[in-house]
Parts: structure tokens; C-alpha cells; sequence
């Protein structure tokens, strides 16, 4: 999921001596790259050729809740988009349509300029039949927002709506120039009267026109150019006041349940003799009513499933309240529970919400934002960061080679410290690829005290897998009974860009010294850092909570096999303590009837040395 990246937007915090130094900067998103690559070896760069050609009914309507990675196959013919639910501030309902500088591939447009500006991401509807008449009242409608949580365009930036019919070329109709952001989405209504456009076989496009940054340092290189696109809505019989479906949909998620942490290690968890303690006791999640002048009651549901053995362990199916028009509410469930699971290394659960509004059929197109999941997972890392990195964080400047970052971790209970997950960034030619020393420090008087492990040789890697951690083993275990602190000291000048979330706080937990003093972290967020204890993930490059493969039957008896669409040369299989049981070349079926039942992690490793890894179990 790296994205190569191209241009910045700085943030410098001046409220402490530190601030000079210390920066979060805009970079792509780190899930694309491995997606496209099985995605498009699939399906290719668009939808069929008779797909080109079978155009869409009316209405066609999109909010981007029902498609993650790439936009709807069936409703958009390209894949240069990003659909998210993170970039975007103050969404009108869950997912938005994200334009940037990075193409399907998580590569940077290698023709963009300097100093000008060039067309980057496209986002291109399938035909419709629009063979109506003017009369009929034709409206397409959708609302932006330029920069968001991402980077803001640039004046010479800009987003582009062009319209195209069978013999006519694409050509531009409407247009937002950069220069700016928003913190909120605006509204665009478009009539379309003209009869060169009232025809079968009408399409319309997004696109928007990015420039590079001329940054000289490498390691700052970044994505750029945000635009953030959602309810997209074409259709007859509508006016300049049908400014919204009539509907009722999330416009966020749910998030971890666990307090002050978005993961932790699941034996660790299950030492607590009161788990309820460090569990949250109330689920949160925002929706809206966009009726203009109907209250409508809604029956709100959620329930609790372990995914490892498919059991609900919590639900709720009867919780009804009325909304006003044209409000939102923000919704808090008191949920008395606590996680339970026969698993004993690991544990996944997903709590899932319902809205129940009506069954008309006329607005079963908005039923999909009427449905949010959230993954509550136990592996054996901590973690502040939910995984994905809207930006980049680093020191960098003059003189700051040698100053060092600590990332703060108190354990619930005392166990072996094996290693780290970090995710770093993919800068242009691997601009941040700079040794650095990887330190863990004691705790003393609320900083990092005496140096506990010092590594040398160590820099940013990467992977292709979703999420782009990369596990790096630490040159001794160590056993650690209080706070600790984990990070590094630079070598160099340099930018190490790490990836940082913006929408978990944890900088009071980030310590950075640069001038021989440690000093809190001034900017909020949370940077992509999980140490990992107990037993060590098998394998030295990729975390194990992310696969680029299948495995069925799942649990097993005596035969597997396993459904990818890369290509991998070897396959191994290792124990709960990491010792391997079984290696093979690879191929897609597998006799495991000598390995005796329990847990299990399957790796598969290509010709450069990169892995992916599943969870087997074995049960007879």
C-alpha cells in the first residue's frame, strides 16, 4: 500500500526551540501500490470493452460508500482515483473520491512540471443513457473540497468537470482553480439543457491538473494536489434545491475500543484480571438525515463478531430515535463488554453498524452508506496509529544529524520486547533511505533516560504489502517490566519520513532532542511505530496482520490451498514459537497432514527475498 511520492506541504510548529526542526509534510497513501498490482493483473486498466459501450440507466449516484481502494467498476471506467475515509474533513457520508499526483499504480505522474501545471488522476463515468429531453429537467450535482487533510493545490492547480457524447470530444464545462483548502465540502449544481449532451452514450470526468514541488531534498519529495470529490448525482426531475438525496447515512466509522491504544498484544489483554478496565464503555459513531423536511426514525444496530470463530458477542438490534431534517447526530452507545476469544496468540473482531430507514425501492441507491465495519485486532504489537498515514513526520534541517526521536510505551504487564513494526514512507528514488541507529531507552523522570539497545546499520525499507510495515528484529531481546521508549537517532541531516495518522493523538507520548534536550512532540498525531512483544513474527520484513493471499480450507485437516495472484518462490510454514516446520518451492496446493493441529503462520517469499504472511489453523 506505498504510494511513490512527489512534492510536499510543510506544517512548521513554532511554539517550542524545537520547532524548527520538526515537520509533518503531505505524502500518498501507503495501501495502493500492492492493491493495483493484483487488481489490475485481474482486471486490467478499465472495465470491459462491452462495458464501454452498455450505457447506465438513470439515476446514476455515487458516494463512494460502497467501494474501497479503486472507484465502482460498474459505475466508473478508470481506476485513477483513490477512494478513502480518511484525507477528507468533515465528510458528507463515509468515502470520498480522492484526485492527487500519484497514478493506479502508486507511482508519481513522471510528466509533471515545476512550474506550470499538468492533468494528473481522471475519474470517467461509464455512458449513460441521457436521451431525454431539456424539459425533463436534467441536473449533475456533487460536491468538492480542495486539500483537506491532504495537500492543498496550488494556485496554478486545478479540478476540471468535462462532459463528452458519442460525437462529441471531452470538453470542459465547470472548473475550481486552486490556491486554497476547506475544511468543509461545497456544492456544485450543473444543468444540462444542451441537446449535444441529451443523448445515449453521455459521459462525464473528472480530472484535476497537479504540479511537483522543487524541493531540493530528496527525502521531502511528496504527493500533492488534493482534491476530494463525493455524491455525485445525475438524474431528471430535479432543480437547484435538490441539493442532496433523500437519505439517511454514516458520516463516520467507529474506532478502537481500547483506551489510549488502537492495538495491543492480545496476551497481554488477557493478563488483566479486570479487562474491562482498559476497554472503552461507549461506542461513537456520527450520522445524518439530509431529508429537508422529514423527521425520520431510525433503528440503529451494531453487533460484535470474533472472526476467528464466528461467534456474536455482542449485539444490539432495538435502538430507535427520531432525527430532525437536515441534521446530524452524534451517537453514543453505552456497551458494557468485554473481549473474549478461545485464540491464544491473536484475535480479530469486527463490530459492524445498521441504519434502518425505510425499504422504498427509489433509494436503494443510497443503501450502502447505511453500513460501517470496524476491525478491532489483538496481534502482539502496540500500537497509537490506525494504520494509515495521511502525512509524513521527520526532523530535518541543518545540524540536526545525530538528534534522535522516543516514542513512549508503557506495557500492560512485563514480557520480552523482540522488535518494531515502522512504517517509512516511499519518497522519489528512495530520497530517505538514510542510515540511522534504532534505540530503545529506559524511562526516567517522564523522558527517555540510559540507552538500553543501540543498532547500528539500520535505514527506512519497504514492502509491498497493504499497510507497509516493516518488521525490523532488535540485535538482543529484552525484558521490559515498565515505560520504555523506542525510536532512533539520524546520522544525517535528512528527512526519515515516517508515516504519521492525523486522526489519533499521541505526541504526548513523542519526544524528539535535537540541541541535547528532550524536548514533548508540539504537533498532534500519531507516527506508525509498534513494538512487538512475546513471540516474534515469522518473518523479518513484513507484519503478519497483512497477506496478499488466501488460504482455504481454513482451519484445515490435511491438504490447503492457496489463491494469489503473485508470483512467490518459496512457501514456508512456522510454528506459534517461529521455528520453521515446513518449506517448499512453491505451488498452490499443499499437503499439511504431517503437522499437528494449532496455530500456524503460512509465508510465501518471491525471488527478492519479500513475504507475505497468513494464519493457518490446523484442526482435526
Amino acid at each position: 500500500m506505498s504510494r511513490i511520492l512527489i512534492t510536499i506541504c510543510l506544517i512548521i510548529i513554532t511554539t517550542t526551540k524545537i520547532s524548527a526542526q520538526e515537520y509533518i509534510f503531505d505524502i500518498g497513501n501507503p495501501i495502493l501500490k500492492e492493491y493495483s498490482k493484483k487488481y489490475f493483473k485481474a482486471h486490467g486498466n478499465v472495465t470491459t470493452k462491452n462495458s464501454l459501450t452498455q450505457s447506465l440507466d438513470l439515476p446514476f449516484y455515487d458516494d463512494f460508500s460502497n467501494s474501497f481502494i479503486y472507484p465502482d467498476s460498474s459505475k466508473w471506467i478508470d481506476k485513477y482515483a483513490f477512494i478513502n475515509n480518511t484525507y477528507a474533513k468533515k465528510t458528507i457520508n463515509i468515502g470520498v473520491a480522492t484526485l492527487d499526483a500519484i497514478n493506479q499504480f502508486g507511482e508519481v505522474y513522471p510528466y509533471l512540471p515545476s512550474y506550470s501545471s499538468a492533468i494528473a488522476d481522471k475519474l470517467t463515468s461509464r455512458p449513460i443513457k441521457l436521451n431525454v429531453v431539456p424539459e425533463d429537467s436534467v441536473y449533475l450535482s456533487f460536491y468538492y473540497q480542495a486539500g483537506g487533510y491532504g495537500n492543498n493545490p496550488e494556485l496554478k492547480d486545478s479540478l476540471v468537470l468535462q462532459f463528452k457524447a458519442p460525437d462529441i470530444e471531452w470538453t470542459s464545462v465547470w472548473h475550481a482553480a486552486g490556491g486554497y483548502s476547506t475544511d468543509t465540502f461545497k456544492l456544485v449544481m450543473i444543468p444540462i439543457s444542451d441537446t449535444r449532451w441529451l443523448v445515449d452514450g453521455f459521459q462525464f470526468r473528472f480530472l484535476n491538473y497537479a504540479s511537483v514541488s522543487t524541493n531540493y531534498e530528496p527525502s521531502w519529495i511528496s504527493n500533492c494536489d488534493h482534491w476530494h470529490i463525493d455524491n455525485v448525482y445525475l438524474d431528471t426531475a430535479r432543480n437547484w434545491f435538490d441539493t442532496l438525496p433523500n437519505d439517511a447515512a454514516f458520516v463516520t466509522n467507529f474506532t478502537s475500543m481500547i483506551k489510549d491504544f488502537e492495538s495491543i498484544p492480545w496476551h497481554h489483554y488477557k493478563s488483566l484480571s479486570n479487562k474491562q478496565a482498559i476497554i472503552k464503555d461507549t461506542l461513537y459513531f456520527e450520522y445524518n438525515n439530509s431529508f429537508p423536511t422529514d423527521v425520520l426514525n431510525i433503528n440503529r444496530k451494531f453487533e460484535i463478531v470474533d472472526l476467528y470463530s464466528g461467534n456474536t458477542l455482542a449485539a444490539e438490534y432495538d435502538d430507535n430515535e427520531n432525527i430532525q431534517p437536515l441534521s446530524t447526530i452524534k451517537y453514543a452507545k453505552p456497551v458494557n463488554f468485554v473481549y473474549n476469544s478461545t485464540s491464544e496468540d491473536s484475535a480479530n473482531f469486527i463490530i459492524k453498524g445498521f441504519l434502518g430507514t425505510d425499504v422504498i425501492q427509489q433509494r436503494n441507491i443510497f443503501r450502502w452508506n447505511d453500513t460501517i465495519r470496524y476491525h478491532q485486532k489483538f496481534y502482539n504489537y502496540y500500537a497509537y496509529d490506525d494504520g494509515t498515514a495521511e502525512k509524513g513526520y521527520g526532523i530535518s534541517g541543518v545540524n540536526t544529524a545525530y538528534s534522535s526521536l522516543a516514542y513512549r510505551f508503557t506495557p500492560l504487564m512485563p514480557d520480552t520486547l523482540r522488535g518494531v513494526f515502522i512504517y517509512f514512507n516511499h519518497v522519489m528514488n528512495n530520497g530517505n533511505q538514510k542510515y540511522f541507529y534504532l534505540t530503545v531507552w529506559s524511562h526516567k523522570n517522564g523522558f527517555p533516560g540510559d540507552t538500553l539497545i543501540r543498532m547500528e546499520g539500520v535505514r527506512p525499507e519497504f514492502n509491498d504489502e497493504i499497510n507497509g510495515f516493516v518488521y525490523y528484529t532488535l540485535s538482543r531481546p529484552i525484558y521490559i517490566d515498565t515505560t520504555f521508549y523506542i525510536g532512533w537517532t539520524k546520522t544525517t541531516d535528512d528527512m526519515l519520513n515516517c508515516g504519521f495518522d492525523v486522526n489519533n493523538i499521541a505526541n504526548q507520548n513523542l519526544f524528539v532532542n535535537i540541541t541535547g534536550e528532550w524536548q514533548q512532540s508540539q504537533i498532534p498525531g500519531a507516527i506508525m511505530i509498534r513494538p512487538v512483544f512475546g513471540y516474534e513474527p515469522a518473518m523479518t520484513v513484513v507484519s503478519p496482520t497483512t497477506s496478499s493471499f488466501a488460504i482455504y480450507p481454513n482451519p484445515a485437516r490435511d491438504v490447503i490451498f492457496i489463491d494469489t495472484e503473485k508470483e512467490f518462490e518459496y512457501i514456508e510454514i512456522f510454528d506459534i514459537n517461529s521455528r520453521i516446520v515446513l518449506k517448499q518451492k512453491f505451488a498452490q496446493n499443499l499437503d499439511i497432514s504431517t503437522l499437528e493441529n494449532g496455530i500456524y503462520f503460512v509465508m510465501l517469499t518471491s525471488k527478492n527475498k519479500s513475504g507475505s504472511v497468513q494464519k493457518l489453523f490446523i484442526t482435526r
